[in-house]
């Protein structure tokens, strides 16, 4: 492994993804020979590279080798004849960014590759690239300016902060053109500043910042005398966003309901116009959801999470919530009771393809995955057989990372308690308790899963000293 400082370039091409197969026959028999005339040469020189499917990824330690390929490759795309060939027009992405990465001998490869955290900014660069141009960073900019050769046959454009891909936080970018090309009025649009027209909520002050850390990590009672103190007056939005947080965290919904309220109604006043930062902040709203849930104000929750999903949040944090409604209004009553007589079917299979589908789009997070194992085992039949293989794996799969959290340790013990090993499941609770001293909220979330399960499957007898371990302070 070397270490070494170099101009990195990620290339994309728009259009790839939607090549029909023929077409897709005629880029690697027809225009990647013709494009590879073009690249070799640069990427001989390179210090690593490699290519998958449209994509070249190449790093360099001369800076004109990194531009001239750059340009090549743009112009490339940009002019080639794609009606002539009888394909869909492909436009080039480019991103260029300059840091140190690290260069190893791939033996699948046969040749040098690399990684590092500057090979993964460059990578997120490439996909807020517009199509048909090259966006590099400052530091890439910066870079070419220190060299001794004079470029006096290209120009960077100042494009402002640019939000990168992959929420990668922004990055200072500028358009690299040649010389004599004009610069583009579009490129004026990404370097406004908007603060003035869309101001930001107020950040924590490092005193609020101190509150909350402290807070945060104290007992109950310390934290309740804390929220009746007039510690909590006229603070920041974020600051009453955090404790809210906590709030929920001690068990304590009405309260972060009333702060979420609150800061609901916190504006800002530009122009004349008032805007609300936290109305329809997502984090909150998730968070106004989670504690309505917890109060029994089912509908209004459910209505949070649709929205968010209407809004384009369709990832597995999401498609769980909205799978928890469903779960609830499914196995609880009216007055709160949890028999077996008044389960809606219907609605628990709406809720197990929410948890699995949750669990589809993100097979790292075991949340929706034990959570399908319990709603398998409440449907019965065939059905329970596949929440025991579920459960099984869930253990396979994240049984080595035993004692990172309460919750995976919890989880854990859930999935022993649907493979019906009541008894290991106590022993793995119990290193549980001893390792994390869980809070009040984290205890009555899985008392209230455990003590659901018992009840529906009839084990609570058997499954009481399991529930009296996690009661016991």
């Amino acid at each position: 492994m070397i270490s070494v400082k170099g101009f990195i370039i990620f290339t994309d091409l728009k259009g790839y993804s939607k090549l029909s197969e023929n077409e897709a026959g005629l880029f690697f028999t027809e225009l990647n020979p013709a494009l590879s005339i073009q690249i070799k040469p640069y990427l001989a020189r390179a210090e690593a590279f490699n290519t998958w499917g449209d994509a070249v990824i190449a790093a360099f330690s001369d800076g004109k080798d990194a531009i001239d390929l750059m340009l090549n490759y743009r112009d490339f795309f940009n002019n080639f004849d794609f009606d002539g060939l009888g394909m869909t027009c492909l436009m080039p992405r480019i991103g260029g960014h300059y840091g140190e990465l690290f260069t190893f001998r791939d033996e699948i490869l046969g040749r040098m590759n690399m990684y590092g955290s500057n090979v993964n900014t460059a990578a997120r660069i490439e996909p807020v690239t517009r199509a048909g141009e090259i966006f590099v960073t400052r530091q890439f900019k910066e870079a070419i300016g220190q060299l001794a050769m004079p470029f006096d046959y290209i120009s960077f454009d100042e494009l402002g902060f640019v939000e990168l891909a992959k929420s990668f936080g922004e990055r200072e970018l500028f358009r690299l053109r040649y010389d004599s090309e004009n610069p583009q009025v579009i490129d004026k649009i990404y370097a406004m500043d908007l603060s003035g027209a869309l101001p930001p909520s107020p950040d924590l002050t490092s005193e609020e910042l101190k509150l909350i850390d402290h807070y945060a990590s104290c007992n109950d009672t310390n934290f309740t005398t804390f929220l009746g103190s007039d510690k909590i007056q006229d603070r920041s939005g974020e600051f009453y966003f955090r404790l809210a947080l906590i709030c929920k965290n001690f068990g304590l919904y009405s309260e972060a309901i009333s702060f979420v309220h609150n800061i609901e109604n916190n504006f800002i006043e530009t122009a004349g116009l008032k805007m609300f930062p936290y109305k329809h902040r997502q984090d909150v709203l998730k968070l106004k959801a989670n504690c309505l849930t917890r109060l029994g104000q089912y509908q209004e929750a459910s209505d949070i999470v649709y929205s968010l999903w209407q809004q384009g949040m369709k990832d597995s944090d999401t498609l769980s919530m909205l799978a928890a409604q469903y779960k609830r209004r499914a196995l609880v009553g009216p007055d709160d009771t949890i028999s077996i007589d008044i389960v809606n079917r219907e609605l628990l299979l709406k809720a197990k393809d929410l948890y699995l589908e949750a669990f589809r789009r993100n097979i790292e997070d075991y949340y929706p995955a034990i959570n399908a194992a319990y709603l398998y085992r409440f449907l019965g039949g065939s059905e329970s057989d596949n929440g025991v293989k579920l459960a099984r794996y869930v253990m396979d799969s994240w049984q080595n990372r035993e004692g990172e959290n309460w919750w995976l340790d919890s989880t854990l013990a859930e999935s022993q308690i649907l493979q019906d090993f009541l008894t290991k499941a106590e022993v793995t609770f119990a290193k549980a308790l001893d390792r994390h001293h869980p809070d009040s909220f984290e205890r009555s979330a899985t008392i209230t899963q455990i003590n659901t399960y018992a009840i529906l499957s009839r084990k609570e007898t058997e499954m009481a000293g399991i529930i009296e371990l996690l009661s016991a302070e």
